[in-house]
């Protein structure tokens, strides 16, 4: 597969994408010598193995915080919502990923195709969608920490979780679009990659600031043993987690896109190998999370627990 053609599909950031044809064909061919047969079996392989992970994951994730008493802790509404961003990823844009990944490499010609433009649609969206919902549930930490009478009051109300995360998905859906606008050449070619990075850089921002003044506030109430910084920490603990995994897996694919973005003469340097596990990185994120959820959340190891039990028990009976 071409890595010019590869990196493209998802590129948020200042990268011509309108190289010379005869430039990008012969790249092309390059880069199809470099991975053999085997390689494109054996990576095809394990991105199904991580399509079938995924979506496992947040099936039972999403369907064990729609049980009634994980609901009525509004603030699950959120990790719902998440999970359903990794089930996008999962369920659509991973996928598609694969099938643009296999064709290109038996020597379809799949830069125009439809299936791309909607694949990099999704992409983006999914991943701004995750980004935003991580920086509103910073946001939502924050808020019961600094003010946890007023949080209290507000936590009642689903309304409050509801239109929390429905911003998110609103902001990911507009940031989406000036990338179709730019395939219709209604605004320049490099306006949507400026936009996407600036909202990116600011939920980072926002995550990182969250996060730090909450872990400080934390620390000082526990010098005063405060009960509720106890059980708020652990709360906390798990979404930094959730949120620092996220940098991380996603860290090796994003440097990637920026390096290339200030210089071209990398796609020849950076093996194919190296592009297709920042690949799985990137993805594999979206089935680490319901990993972290069980780990980190007694109340949804608990339900995990009792659904597993119930399980068992109408196996028995059946028998």
């Amino acid at each position: 597969m071409n890595i010019f053609s590869f990196l493209s599909l998802i590129n948020l950031f200042p990268f011509d994408c309108r190289m010379n044809i005869s430039s990008a064909k012969n790249e092309e061919q390059e880069w199809r010598s470099s991975t053999k047969d085997y390689e494109i079996i054996l990576w095809c392989t394990v991105f199904i193995l991580t399509v079938i992970a995924i979506l496992c994951a947040n099936i039972f994730a999403i369907f064990i915080f729609t049980t009634k008493r994980l609901l009525r802790k509004r603030n699950n509404i959120l990790l719902m919502n998440l999970a359903t961003a990794d089930l996008i990823i999962g369920g659509i844009a991973f996928p598609m990923f694969v099938s643009i990944f296999y064709m290109s490499s038996t020597h379809y010609q799949f830069r125009d195709m439809i299936l791309n433009q909607v694949y990099i649609c999704v992409d983006i969206f999914a991943a701004l969608s995750s980004m935003m919902i991580l920086a509103v549930i910073a946001l939502e930490r924050a808020f019961s920490v600094f003010f946890p009478l007023k949080h209290r009051c507000t936590s009642r109300r689903s309304r409050f979780y509801w239109f929390s995360a429905s911003f998110a998905w609103i902001m990911a859906a507009a940031l989406t679009t000036p990338k179709a606008l730019k395939w219709k050449a209604v605004i320049p070619p490099s306006y949507d990659s400026h936009v996407i990075f600036a909202f990116v850089f600011l939920a980072l921002v926002t995550i990182i600031v969250a996060y730090t003044s909450i872990w400080t506030k934390i620390k000082s109430r526990k010098r005063n043993n405060n009960s509720f910084a106890i059980k708020e920490k652990s709360v906390v603990q798990a979404m930094l987690i959730v949120t620092i995994s996220f940098i991380m897996m996603w860290l090796p694919f994003f440097l990637i896109n920026v390096a290339v973005s200030f210089d071209n003469q990398l796609l020849q340097v950076i093996p194919p190998n190296v592009v297709y596990f920042a690949k799985l990185m990137h993805y594999g994120n979206s089935f680490v999370n319901p990993i972290i959820y069980y780990l980190k959340l007694p109340q949804f190891r608990k339900a995990l627990r009792k659904l597993s039990c119930r399980s068992s028990a109408r196996t028995d009976l059946n028998v």
